[in-house]
């Protein structure tokens, strides 16, 4: 009796066992799971409302209405695609640009475009046009002068000005953040410039008047506006950089923007008529 007893504890022990072990097992593995959904957790990036903290904005990504089998890239199927856009996006997206209190990436989505910014920058350019055209006949007729001067060349320089800085300045932004590897998007890269410059055709319009004080609070106005839509945007991208390299880049940003919009006030913005002295 006393051996069979002995025995049978030895079994009750054994038995017991492989329980302890399926424990030990399962603890383990909740563990482990536990601890790489925290992980998974901490890696999430924030986001919030101004975009300074979401960078989704620029990474590269597929517009939603590409097609799937793909297209060379010195194709025009391959282009078509950016331009497929509704005329009704294109105004939202305008008019974000106008009040930049919303993260533009939410606006843009998955379907970035390149036909807001031509059409915006082509738009500026005949209004530059136009608009100094009519304003340098108001200050002919101030002048006493018979027949105003229409000069050509403003249109010339308007187009090489205008997509130059839309399409040459995004460019360039564009391959430096590439360098200091902040991978940024070149399709969200222009469009902050193409869409920032919505501002100006309003301003292009209300300079017209021939009051010179007006003139330089629209410019500051546009300046500010403009100017603060593509910083808070491009910051998230601009901060992969390191501390030095982004604040030198973020200087570079609104000194090239402060050029565009000086630019705009004494090439299209100054419409002054020389007097002829009278013999």
């Amino acid at each position: 009796m006393m051996a069979r007893e002995e025995y049978s504890v030895v079994v009750e022990m054994d038995d017991d066992t492989p329980v302890i072990r399926e424990e030990l097992e399962f603890q383990n593995f909740s563990s482990g799971s536990g601890v790489g959904g925290k992980i998974t957790q901490d890696k999430q990036p924030s986001s919030n409302n101004s975009g300074f903290n979401d960078t989704s904005f620029f990474e590269t990504r597929t517009p939603q209405n590409a097609p799937q089998g793909g297209h060379p890239l010195w194709s025009i199927e391959y282009y078509a695609q950016y331009f497929d856009v509704d005329t009704e996006h294109v105004l939202t997206r305008a008019a974000k640009s106008l009040l930049p209190k919303d993260n533009f990436a939410d606006v843009v989505g998955s379907n970035p475009d390149l036909y807001g910014p031509f059409w915006i920058s082509t738009t500026l350019i005949f209004l530059l046009f136009v608009t100094s055209s009519i304003a340098g006949s108001i200050e002919a007729i101030n002048d006493d002068q018979k027949q105003p001067n229409y000069d050509f060349t403003i249109l010339y320089f308007g187009v090489i000005a205008i997509y130059t800085y839309t399409f040459g300045v995004s460019l360039f932004v564009w391959g430096a953040l590439k360098y200091f590897g902040c991978r940024p998007s070149l399709l969200d890269t222009v469009g902050l410039y193409g869409y920032g410059l919505t501002i100006w055709v309003p301003i292009s319009i209300i300079c017209i008047v021939p009051l010179d004080l007006l003139r330089w609070v629209l410019v500051l106005v546009g300046f500010a506006i403009s100017a603060f839509f593509i910083t808070k945007n491009l910051y998230p991208v601009i901060s992969r950089a390191e501390a030095k390299t982004s604040r030198l880049f973020l200087i570079f940003v609104l000194a090239a923007h402060a050029a565009f919009a000086l630019l705009l006030k004494f090439e299209f913005f100054s419409y002054e008529t020389k007097t002829e002295s009278s013999t």
